[in-house]
């Protein structure tokens, strides 16, 4: 059953077979105030034992709908969290591909685009030049007569000079014509791909048409 002090009007919830039969003296824990209770609501005051009763909790003010729609909400700030996270890490990620391809390809990048070498220096890293450690030896071009046209041969030898064992790159082969100005260029791939230190590596390539060749240049091209 519920009470209601008759002075300040606080509101009382206590079982039935509190109050009992005859009824008993209460006191409000709110004001103080007394007064005889009884299942009859007579106000015979009678002193007996008081008995001092708490207020009732005042309603909560969160509806059910509120209630329904916190985890709602919990759901969405998590899926937003993760998101967040999954987006943080894909980023991360490619900031870690991109520095791994830029330190382990830092030859290839610097070869398509030479002015990164300084880049490369500044921060520690530099970056030695196509063909660093190895020398050309025995280089040579001949023209001669094929099925009516004139082939141009090259052919040479790439000897590791360095102390440690060496990727062989790709050779740039330019044919120059008359006051040493470039007619075209090709690339010839040595064999084979690597070498120790003192090893040789050799190239030979046969060009069909050698029409106004006045002199070849090779160099290290990288490519490889």
């Amino acid at each position: 059953m519920i009470i209601t002090c008759p002075a300040c009007d606080t509101r009382y919830t206590l079982a039935d077979s509190a109050v009992g039969p005859q009824g008993r003296k209460v006191r409000c824990a709110q004001c103080g105030h007394m007064w005889w209770q009884s299942p009859q609501d007579d106000s015979v005051f009678h002193p007996d034992e008081v008995t001092e009763f708490h207020p009732v909790p005042p309603p909560s003010s969160k509806t059910p709908s509120s209630k329904k729609k916190a985890p709602a909400k919990s759901a969405a700030a998590a899926g937003a969290r993760r998101r967040a996270l999954v987006g943080w890490g894909a980023f991360v990620a490619v900031l870690v591909v991109i520095g791994a391809a830029g330190y382990f390809g830092r030859a290839t990048v610097v070869r398509l685009w030479p002015p990164a070498a300084l880049f490369y220096e500044t921060v520690g890293l530099p970056v030695e030049p196509p063909g660093s450690g190895l020398q050309l030896q025995n280089v040579r071009s001949e023209q001669k007569a094929e099925d009516g046209k004139t082939a141009l041969l090259v052919e040479g030898q790439i000897l590791n000079v360095s102390e440690t064992a060496r990727m062989v790159p790709t050779l740039r082969v330019t044919a120059l014509g008359a006051d040493r100005q470039p007619l075209r260029n090709w690339t010839v791939e040595p064999v084979p791909p690597q070498i120790l230190p003192g090893e040789i590596a050799t190239f030979r390539d046969v060009q069909a048409d050698a029409a106004g060749v006045q002199e070849v240049m090779i160099t290290f091209d990288g490519g490889r």
